[in-house]
This record gives C-alpha cells, sequence and structure tokens, in this order.
C-alpha cells in the first residue's frame, strides 16, 4: 500500500472519511436508478394500453376517449417525474409517480360511476400506490397514504348501494392486510439502509486508523521512517518544481542511553513519547514531523529557507529544555536544506546527519548547519 500524501493526512477526519450523509446519498442515488427503470417501464405500459384502448374502440365511445384522456395525462405526469429523477429531484419525481398512482383509480371511479354499483377491482388498484410509496418514499408518507386510501376506499362503500350484495369485509380486509404488510417492508428497507449506512461509515473509520497505523510511529504519533522516504522524495521534487527551499531538520536526544540505564526504558519511553508531542505542536500544517530512529527525529519544511530552519532549530532546542520530564534533556540539531545541501534524499539525509553529529562534536545542545562536512558518528 501507498504512503499516503502529506495533503491527505493533514485533513480534518471528517473531511476523510465517507460520512453517513454521503453512504445514505450514495443509497438514495441507487433508489434513484431503481425509479427511473420502474418509470421506463410505466411509461411503456401506459401507452401500450393508450394505443390498445384506441385501436379496440371501433365506435369512437366517449367513455373510452375519456380513459384515453386520462391515460394521455398520466404518461405526461410520468415523463414530467422520469425528467425531473434525471435533473437529480429524486423525492419530486417519486412523489409525482405516486401521486398519479392515487389520482388514476379516483379518476376512473369519476368516470365510470358503475363503479359505485358493485364493480370494485378498478378500486383495488388505489393498492399501487401505497405499494410505490413503500418503495420509494419515507415510512411517514407511506402510513399517512394507507390511512387515507383505506379512509376514502370504506368512505366509498358506505356510499355504494351494492354494499350489501357486496363482501365488502373481504376486500377491506384485503387492502388493509397489504398496505400493512407494505408498511412493515419499507420500515424494514429504512432501517436497512441506515444500518448499512452505520456499517460503511464504520469502515471507513477503520481504514483511516488502519491507514494512520501503517505511517506513523506507535510510541510518539509521529510518522515514521517508511512514511519519511515516500514523502521526502515527493516534497524534494515539489521544491524543484516550485523552485522554492526546502528545509530538513535532524535531531537527538543527548546522551539518550543513560536515561534508560539509569531510570528504565519506561521513562526513557516517556521521554520520546512527550518529545513526539512537543514536536506535533510545534510544526505547521504543511510541515512533516517523524521518529526516524530510535531517539532520532526529523522535520521536513517546506518552502523554509536556511535562515528559517536555523531559528526553528533554535526555538525547538530551548523549548525541550521546558518540558515537564522524569528528567531533564537536551537535543542536539543538525540543519540541512534542498538544494544546496543535496540533491537527493540520500545525500540530503546524509548532509543533515553530518551537521547532527557535528553539533554533537562540538559538545551537544547545539544546531549546527550543513556545510558538506564529513561525518563524524559515533556520539550519542
Amino acid at each position: 500500500m501507498d504512503a499516503p500524501t502529506p495533503e491527505t493526512l493533514a485533513q480534518p477526519r471528517t473531511e476523510k472519511l465517507v460520512t453517513t450523509t454521503v453512504i445514505l446519498q450514495r443509497l438514495e442515488h441507487r433508489q434513484a436508478r431503481l425509479l427511473t427503470w420502474m418509470l421506463l417501464f410505466i411509461i411503456f405500459f401506459s401507452t401500450a394500453a393508450l394505443f390498445v384502448l384506441l385501436i379496440f374502440n371501433p365506435h369512437h365511445e366517449p367513455q373510452i376517449h375519456q380513459y384515453a384522456t386520462l391515460i394521455s395525462g398520466l404518461v405526461v405526469f410520468f415523463t414530467v417525474a422520469y425528467i425531473l429523477n434525471r435533473a437529480g429531484y429524486y423525492t419530486i419525481a417519486a412523489m409525482l409517480l405516486v401521486f398519479s398512482a392515487i389520482i388514476a383509480p379516483w379518476a376512473s371511479l369519476v368516470l365510470d360511476p358503475s363503479v359505485l354499483q358493485g364493480d370494485f377491482v378498478p378500486l383495488t388498484y388505489e393498492l399501487l400506490s401505497v405499494l410505490l410509496a413503500s418503495i420509494l418514499l419515507p415510512t411517514s408518507i407511506t402510513i399517512v397514504l394507507a390511512v387515507l386510501q383505506f379512509a376514502g376506499l370504506t368512505f366509498v362503500l358506505l356510499l355504494s348501494s351494492a354494499t350489501p350484495s357486496f363482501n365488502w369485509f373481504s376486500f377491506l380486509a384485503f387492502i388493509f392486510l397489504t398496505s400493512v404488510l407494505s408498511i412493515l417492508a419499507n420500515t424494514i428497507i429504512q432501517r436497512d439502509m441506515k444500518k448499512i449506512a452505520s456499517q460503511a461509515h464504520q469502515l471507513g473509520l477503520n481504514e483511516v486508523r488502519l491507514q494512520e497505523l501503517s505511517v506513523r510511529d506507535h510510541l510518539t504519533s509521529l510518522f515514521n521512517p517508511r512514511y519519511l522516504e515516500a514523502t521526502l522524495e515527493r516534497e524534494m521534487q515539489r521544491a524543484a518544481r516550485t523552485q522554492h527551499p526546502l528545509g530538513i531538520i535532524m535531531m537527538d536526544v543527548d546522551h539518550f542511553k543513560r536515561v534508560n540505564d539509569t531510570l528504565g526504558h519506561a521513562a526513557g519511553d516517556v521521554v520520546l513519547r512527550e518529545l513526539g508531542q512537543f514536536l506535533a505542536r510545534q510544526v505547521r500544517r504543511s510541515d512533516i514531523a517523524c521518529r526516524y530512529a530510535g531517539d532520532e527525529f526529523m522535520l521536513i519544511l517546506p518552502e523554509t529557507s536556511r535562515e528559517t530552519a536555523k531559528e526553528r532549530a533554535e526555538q525547538l532546542r530551548k523549548g525541550v529544555k521546558e518540558l515537564a520530564l522524569p528528567v531533564a534533556i537536551t537535543i542536539s540539531i543538525g540543519v540541512a536544506v534542498f538544494p544546496e545541501d543535496g540533491t537527493t534524499s540520500e545525500t540530503i539525509l546524509k548532509s543533515a546527519d553530518d551537521a547532527l553529529y557535528q553539533a554533537k562534536r562540538e559538545g551537544r545542545d547545539h544546531v549546527r548547519l550543513s556545510c558538506h562536512g564529513n561525518a563524524v558518528g559515533g556520539l550519542d
């Protein structure tokens, strides 16, 4: 897995994560695609029904023409809903489709009053609006629609003179049970969508944590050498492209071995952890702080001149002395700047390392600038 870029890891966590809202939006996008296919099918079916109706109306009966007008109007509604859905107005398109499913059966009742004489079959199509709402709209809208439709059908049955001879109880029971099942299905779908969104959000959190663990030092929470290698090369290329200097600060704790020998490794870990937190507080958003190895740390400072890098190093050297630690410590620091002190990652790191050991050789608790000197090594 490639190391993430500084810009990526510098973003706030809320920007890096796929939030629950975004995941729900993705699920809604899938619903929009479902609505698209539903509308295409309904437009095709309604258009075919219109042609069949006109073909098998050789006597041009007025009632048939009224039904044809109704279907034509519905096709227009469905087409408008399709266009709105494709334009990103999913909720409006879904409500328009459901509204059309509500209007059609009641309009047929107006066109054909014989329904009130006992032909209640057309009224069963009112269930389509409830079923569509259970698939496309929130549960609350589905419940309200189901209640209103059931109340309307009950009212029609009470007005009908054919009610005594019609098994109205079975009819209403069918409508009621189908509506309840639609509401339950809608509730389950909505709950599952939220659960999927929550799980996807948690997966996003875990992915970010794993990504950070792969490039972070477990003790100090600073970036590790693996991340440093990838990032330094990238920052040098950027500095060369923009013609800006790149500062490198390399430091380590003076006589750190004595801390471990006298106070124990637990105290040594406390020193390193506190030093890491101190460095994290001192860096800019564009800077990169790494634990290079053991008690050795490094800062990469984009767009930082030699003079500024030295000032920053002096601030760090003095600031370390004010830390509340189990034992007072000092640090030695070497400073190198790209491209003056090296044009590759190996040469720039060697220049910073040479400057660091020069500071140690001259008594420690010093800041030294790279001057392409020879490495002296071997100092703690």
